[in-house]
Parts: C-alpha cells; sequence; structure tokens
C-alpha cells in the first residue's frame, strides 16, 4: 500500500526517494507537499483532490453518525475519518510526485 519509490535523474545523477516520510509529509500537507517537490499544475490538481477527500469524511461522519446513532460509533468515526481522510491524501499526493518525476524524465527503480 505505501510503496517506496527511487528515483534517478540520467543527466545529473541526482536522486530521489519517496518513502515512509514522504507518505506523512504528503498526508498533512498534500499540495503543498507536491508544490514543494516542484510540481505546481500538479499541486493544482491537488487541490480539488483534497478538498473532495475531506468533504467525503466529513459526510462520512455525519452519515454514520446518522444512520447508526450509536455513541460508540460516533466516537470510532470521529477517531478513524480523519485518519483515513489523511491516508488517502498521503497516497494520492506521493501518485502524483511520482507521476510528475517520471514525466520530467526521472528513471524510476535505479
Amino acid at each position: 500500500m505505501f510503496n517506496t519509490y527511487r528515483f534517478d535523474h540520467p543527466e545529473t545523477d541526482a536522486s530521489k526517494t519517496l518513502d515512509g516520510r514522504a507518505y506523512l509529509w504528503a498526508a498533512l500537507f498534500g499540495p503543498f507537499y507536491v508544490l514543494l517537490n516542484g510540481f505546481p499544475l500538479l499541486a493544482l490538481l491537488m487541490l480539488p483532490v483534497s478538498a473532495a477527500i475531506f468533504v467525503a469524511a466529513f459526510v462520512g461522519f455525519g452519515f454514520l453518525d446518522w444512520a447508526l446513532g450509536s455513541e460508540l460509533v460516533t466516537v470510532g468515526a470521529l477517531l478513524l475519518m480523519p485518519i483515513a481522510a489523511f491516508t488517502v491524501q498521503g497516497m494520492i499526493a506521493v501518485e502524483l510526485v511520482r507521476r510528475g518525476y517520471l514525466h520530467a524524465g526521472w528513471r524510476e527503480g535505479y
């Protein structure tokens, strides 16, 4: 689920690694993480994606609270929905950065 990606630039011999720390920063900062990696257009794409993720988490929490009405479920959903939202955001942001590096000419897996 959380793959590690290694990239090598064919001309400059620079290397980049997207690992667990990348997923953490991507989860916390989403579009800003993509922007700081040098992909402004992909960061703009990430903005509505992040908004949709968090709207879905909010609506999902409200639906679970309304449908099940249990205090235990409400507390569980209150804890798990943000974790799920941040996890999904981190995975999507890292994938966008990965695709950005590949599109920019970096080689993967070297």
